[in-house]
């Protein structure tokens, strides 16, 4: 297996960082000035254009390692059963995560409540999300492919890829400083809201090696809380 430095690293966190800020200043304007359906469906699109190519680019980068077979593909990303430790550090990672949540949306709360302070808004600063309503909620059903590659994709590459390949002692905390600046083009309300998770999922995989326990947090913190957006439960 290929190490990875964390100049290597870093170089293809911005690469799509910056290829997501390319998305969001030319597919998601043209998708939303010249295509007449639901709004939401502009993110949904845009959000293919990124994450299906992150994902080939995990699966390409171990294949050029020499990794041909399903099996062999999956494995050289970090991919196997979880055991029971993976499943104790996901499912305290994920606690974590929504426990630290939790608390930031319970600070800006009480800011707001206190100090008149702009509470944060859990939509980026480019979706006006309003809640999906009869027939609407079908559109659930064009998200779902695209959230499966945003999460799948994310961590195969984050960190069945880039992290497992990291010698350095401290890697995942390069990992998560790189993850955390993946999220740029979201705003600063969602720079602190997911400034949990952006450090507990590294951290798991760090001590796990396990690439399903970073999906596994990651698809439970992101897709209930999408789906509740999405249907009004939450503004």
């Amino acid at each position: 297996m290929k190490t990875v430095s964390p100049s290597h690293a870093s170089a293809i966190f911005v690469g799509f960082t910056a290829y997501f800020f390319f998305l969001l200043s030319t597919l998601y304007p043209f998708l939303a000035a010249n295509v007449a359906w639901n709004p939401v469906l502009n993110w949904f699109v845009t959000g293919y254009a990124l994450f299906i190519p992150i994902s080939a680019y995990a699966v390409l980068a171990v294949r050029n390692e020499g990794h041909d077979t399903i099996p062999s593909i999956l494995a050289g990303l970090g991919i196997r059963p979880m055991c029971a430790r993976d499943w104790k550090f996901a499912l305290a990672g994920l606690a974590i995560t929504f426990a630290l949540t939790g608390l930031i949306f319970g600070a800006s709360s009480a800011l707001s409540d206190l100090f008149g302070v702009r509470e944060m808004s859990t939509e980026p600063w480019f979706v006006s999300l309003s809640p999906l309503q009869g027939a609407e909620r079908l559109l659930l059903l064009v998200w779902l492919p695209m959230f499966f590659f945003n999460i799948v994709g994310e961590e195969i590459l984050w960190r069945g890829y880039i992290q497992r390949r990291i010698t350095s002692r401290h890697g995942w905390l390069v990992c998560a400083c790189l993850w955390w600046i993946f999220h740029l083009p979201f705003g600063p309300d969602l720079l602190i809201m997911l400034l949990p998770i952006t450090i507990v999922v590294p951290y798991v995989f760090h001590r796990t090696q396990s690439t399903l326990a970073c999906v596994f947090i990651h698809g439970v913190y992101n897709g209930p809380l999408f789906v509740v957006i999405a249907l009004g439960a939450m503004a």
